[in-house]
């Protein structure tokens, strides 16, 4: 797959996530621990009422699941194996619900935009929206990657 070869506006889902209690907790453990991601009582204390799931949690499970999903799609053949990704970040990220214990978050990625990258032209940069909503169809996070992905050699 190719630079050339990203479609715009096509809307894609990347996979399902089911946050548990459990691993809502071993994540902020590891990597936020905040008293409100990983202590049920003293989250019921907070604003937020209740045990939460980190946002960098959100964001980790929308990495993987991108990562699996592209994988599944050379195993199935739909595209070439590809190593030329390049983010140069993203922008725009907005966690706007707590995601809580018991909830499954959907993500999608929808390619928006394919701009030119002047100091490496053997690159485009693709820009895309992703979501995630829970299973009511709700948003609860969302943010805009960038990627520069190779051109095609001429």
């Amino acid at each position: 797959m190719w630079f050339e070869d990203i479609p715009l506006n096509v809307k894609v889902t990347v996979g399902s996530y089911e946050f548990t209690e459990e691993n809502i907790i071993a994540f902020a453990r590891k990597y936020d621990p905040q008293s409100f991601h990983m202590d049920k009582e003293a989250a019921a204390r907070s604003h937020y009422g209740g045990l939460i799931a980190s946002g960098w949690h959100t964001a980790a499970v929308w990495m993987k699941l991108m990562i699996t999903h592209r994988r599944a799609r050379v195993a199935a053949g739909d595209v070439q194996a590809q190593s030329n990704f390049v983010s140069p970040g993203v922008r725009d990220l907005k966690w706007l619900r707590p995601v809580r214990p018991g909830m499954v978050l959907t993500y999608t990625n929808e390619p928006v935009a394919k701009l030119d990258w002047p100091s490496l032209p053997q690159f485009g940069l693709i820009e895309g929206h992703n979501e995630a909503r829970d299973q009511d169809g709700m948003l609860v996070y969302t943010f805009v990657n960038r990627v520069l992905i190779a051109r095609r050699p001429v």
